[in-house]
């Protein structure tokens, strides 16, 4: 077959199980991540039709464009109040996951390297904080498009979205500030600190001033058929300037978002004349290309996963250890919120590692670190593992939420009194719920 035909046909598969997964996630529960990441182990490691060279080739431009449009498509769905209400507890999450995470991979890689499975000469300590920092995070590529399909209270799927947001600053931040440190940089601990902070803070100026520019100019552009292509330009061009500034992209994408979100509350707000909002129209098309470039990245994470098998274990090994280390974190970070334990539960295994991942387990051996150059079939093995596990624990967690509301709602009848639900959709033999008359509108991802 020629290489044309198998490349179309290649592309038609990977659209045909997204459509068919989110087809069984709306029946079953489980992520139609999975699927595609099968398609893109048989793709790859069984019947060789993508060379891996090339992926490791496009996997940051890929990478950043699958940021841009995930981010702003589960941007655009928080509302500015239950936002501010999530933060903290949000950032006490990403923290304390992080922190674990990162403790947690050096003590156990170093391990693995006194066992001989990974380079024992050449293995250190900082070997195994820069693997901790690569796979510290959930990763909101994964995170927001399952809670959107999902159907979560917007209290608990604010959370974890932000969390996941948040986290992708931690990685990239410490990955990149512990891979100058390996290769000959002085570490100082105020100037680590300071990054972080200036990369919060010009990251979210850089977004809420995006959000405010589309408001203001918005006028010159609404209601046009070339609305969406405007919109993702200057999507493109705000995470260019944003990292060239030192700010964190992911946060300056997310923070536009909301801003364009909440149009409608932000004119108000500045007392506009006019009434500004995102055009249906623009949203829907956001969610068609939002599907297509969600579907190539899931694909290309069963792509990335080649042998050696044995490294493939030990990346396995790891994503069960992330599982382990995130209870306690959960646990910590949500005490006394209110949140009731199935709640807890889906916090837990909502902790899926991603595309930022993957692009950061690239840079140890572009910077010449001995020891790493197998260091990415690790970390695919292992967000492989986290995704799998997020798979498997969110249908389950969702049930029993489901089941659980079921109950307070039959409480609630008998006493004559409404029960706050903790889940917005119900199972699929029970009747649908009346619309609460407040819109919250969400793009069609999964």
């Amino acid at each position: 077959m020629a290489s044309v035909e198998l490349f179309l046909l290649c592309i038609a598969a990977v659209f045909l199980i997204g459509v068919i997964g989110e087809l069984v996630f709306a029946r079953t529960g489980v992520p139609d991540v999975v699927w595609l990441i099968v398609v893109g182990i048989f793709m790859g490691p069984v019947f060789g039709f993508v060379d891996r060279g090339l992926l490791l080739d496009i996997a940051p431009f890929f990478g950043a464009l699958t940021l841009v449009i995930v981010l702003f498509d589960g941007g655009v769905s928080l509302r500015l109040g239950e936002l501010v209400s999530a933060a903290p507890r949000s950032l006490l999450l990403a923290v304390l996951g992080f922190i674990g995470a990162v403790g947690s991979m050096a003590v156990v890689s170093m391990m693995f390297a006194k066992m001989g499975l990974l380079p024992k000469d050449s293995w250190t300590w900082m070997h195994g904080l820069i693997l901790g920092t690569i796979v510290g995070g959930a990763s909101s590529v994964v995170i927001m498009p399952a809670l959107d399909l999902a159907g979560l209270d917007d209290r608990l799927s604010n959370l974890l979205k932000l969390e996941s947001a948040l986290t992708d600053v931690l990685c990239v931040v410490g990955a990149v500030t512990l891979i100058e440190l390996a290769v000959g940089g002085a570490f100082d601990k105020g100037a680590v600190l300071s990054t972080l902070a200036s990369s919060f803070g010009i990251g979210i100026f850089y977004g809420v001033f995006g959000g405010l520019m589309w408001i203001l100019l918005h006028r010159l552009w609404g209601g046009s058929r070339h609305e969406y292509p405007i919109t993702l330009s200057g999507l493109l061009i705000l995470y260019v300037l944003t990292a060239r500034a030192g700010g964190s992209a992911a946060l300056a994408i997310l923070s536009t978002a909301v801003v364009i979100g909440n149009a409608g509350a932000v004119t108000r707000m500045l007392k506009m004349r006019d009434a500004v909002s995102l055009d249906l129209g623009v949203e829907r098309f956001h969610g068609v290309v939002s599907f297509m470039i969600k579907s190539f990245f899931f694909c290309f994470i069963g792509l990335m996963l080649q042998p050696p098998w044995s490294l493939i274990a030990v990346g396995a090994v790891l994503g069960l250890v992330l599982l382990a280390v995130r209870w306690p974190a959960a646990q910590l970070a949500l005490r006394g919120a209110g949140f009731s334990r199935s709640e807890r539960s889906l916090v837990v295994v909502s902790m899926p590692r991603g595309m930022a991942a993957g692009v950061l387990a690239i840079l140890p051996a572009q910077a010449g670190i001995p020891g790493m150059t197998q260091l990415p079939v690790v970390v695919f093995s292992c967000v492989v593992v986290t995704i799998l596990a997020f798979s498997v624990g969110m249908p389950i967690m969702t049930k029993r939420l489901a089941a659980g509301e079921v109950i307070e709602q039959d409480a609630g009848d008998e006493n004559g009194e409404a029960v706050k639900p903790a889940i917005r959709i119900m199972a699929t033999e029970q009747a649908p719920r009346e619309s609460s008359g407040e819109e919250h509108p969400t793009l069609p991802l999964t």
